[in-house]
């Protein structure tokens, strides 16, 4: 392996921090140097100045007075959900429930979005089937209708008290972000999501919103949510139970 290789990954490596993830795309910049890069990652490795965490994945450790750390769930997120500085999925299932206080479970594994299927996946993740997201902005209202979508599947949480939250987090939006979330909904979420969506918007005013919910969902269809009509007057006419 040539000498001026090894020095440059050891360069890169040394350059990055700790517990932040590097992809062997980062370090092969022709694809000749595959071979010579592999090796001196593998030599790397038998130094103990990087961890691989997955295929093509590694990462300088960090260290405490009790030993190596082991890699956080932000640096796993943050190389999981951005392709070159640009949000390409986002975090769902029970780990995003936990951080928008939803449950206090925290999940062994993670679930984040992926746009096509994967047959290969690193440590403690899952992948769930979504198209990426078209702008940053969107993620957040994408995450609130994973939060629909499993209403009455999240751990430790009734869904009255669910729906609540999200009946809180609809009702500060801005007009043009509620509109938005109409779109996303018409187009990704499932039409138990867009049936509760529609008639949360319906009792805050939002009848055009409602209106172009109530379009895409069939009107023969119930929904069985375990929601009561005190936590939502108008659910019969939107067939909620």
């Amino acid at each position: 392996m040539p000498e001026s290789i090894m020095q440059r990954v050891r360069q890169q490596v040394l350059a990055v921090e700790p517990g932040k993830l590097i992809n062997y795309a980062d370090l092969v910049t022709e694809p000749s140097q595959f071979g010579a890069v592999a090796a001196a990652l593998s030599r790397l490795i038998r130094e103990g100045l990087v961890v691989r965490y997955a295929k093509g994945q590694y990462y300088r450790p960090q260290t405490s007075r009790f030993g190596t750390l082991p890699l956080s769930e932000g640096a796993i997120l943050c190389t999981l959900t951005t392709e070159k500085g640009v949000v390409s999925a986002y975090l769902t299932g029970a780990a995003l429930y936990n951080q928008l206080g939803l449950t206090t479970q925290v999940p062994a594994t993670i679930k984040v979005t992926s746009p096509k299927p994967r047959r290969t996946r690193p440590k403690r993740v899952a992948f769930v089937v979504r198209p990426a997201p078209e702008r940053a902005s969107d993620v957040p209202l994408l995450q609130w209708l994973e939060v629909l979508r499993d209403l009455r599947r999240i751990p430790d949480a009734r869904p009255n008290d669910v729906l609540a939250r999200v009946q809180r987090f609809v009702k500060a939006l801005a007009p043009a972000e509620r509109r938005r979330l109409v779109e996303l909904a018409s187009h990704q979420a499932p039409p138990r999501a867009r049936a509760v969506l529609g008639a949360l918007l319906e009792l805050q005013g939002d009848k055009h919103g409602a209106a172009s919910l109530r379009a895409t969902i069939n009107p023969l269809t119930t929904y069985r949510l375990g929601l009561s009509t005190a936590a939502l007057p108008n659910a019969p006419q939107w067939h909620i139970r």
